[in-house]
């Protein structure tokens, strides 16, 4: 086929494509858009939630210590009734779980701020790698998706047109045959119109004075 004709074979298929490429790109910047919503969401909940209520538990659980270390030293000077010393097990005992609540408390907030920056860190390394890809949703598949409307466009107005008629195009035109005609012309003039129609010369003095003699003889 030459390389200026056009092999339209399937405009469906090119507005499938198309249809398919839109549904891609909306899809893509639904998923990149909850990805970024997510990460967002994580980090709000650690910076503005984890972090104030560890805060605050390592505050309370401090304050916890500082009460069962009194009640360890109250109770140590308490006098006890047979040797004169009270019995401090269960003062210790409240410290040492105080002291454990604390330091979870402690543990929690590290946990919590490791997190934080290493969440951070994981979105700006999220928005690097999607950077092309968003480029590519946001304005490459768009301008595509274009092209290829505008070429379904362009294809549906070519095949609107009526094609000529090749074997009209191709086959030249008969010669009409006047023979017939002429033949009948002749046929209709009877036996003698050939000799009527042949063209005959004047005759000269010396042809009539001839023909003359030839009637009085005769």
């Amino acid at each position: 086929m030459s390389s200026e004709s056009a092999d339209v074979r399937s405009i469906d298929a090119i507005d499938r494509f198309r249809v398919a490429l839109v549904e891609f790109v909306d899809a893509g910047r639904i998923s990149v858009s909850e990805a970024d919503s997510d990460l967002d969401r994580n980090l709000i909940w650690l910076e503005r939630d984890r972090v104030p209520h560890w805060t605050r538990q390592i505050r309370k659980r401090q304050e916890l210590v500082t009460r069962a270390k009194s009640d360890l030293y109250r109770k140590q000077t308490q006098s006890g009734a047979k040797d004169g010393r009270a019995s401090v097990v269960d003062e210790k005992v409240a410290l040492q779980r105080a002291n454990r609540r604390l330091e979870e408390a402690q543990a929690k907030l590290h946990a919590t701020k490791a997190w934080l920056r290493r969440l951070e860190q994981e979105r700006i390394n999220f928005k690097s790698a999607m950077s092309g890809f968003g480029v590519a949703v946001d304005h490459d598949l768009p301008h595509a998706i274009g092209l290829l409307k505008k070429m379904t466009e362009n294809l549906e107005s070519y095949l609107a047109l009526a094609p000529p008629d090749l074997q009209k195009l191709l086959t030249p035109d008969e010669p009409v045959d006047a023979t017939p005609s002429m033949r009948r012309a002749g046929t209709d003039r009877g036996p003698d119109a050939d000799e009527r129609a042949t063209p005959t010369r004047p005759e000269t003095l010396d042809e009539r004075h001839e023909r003359d003699e030839g009637e009085e003889s005769a």
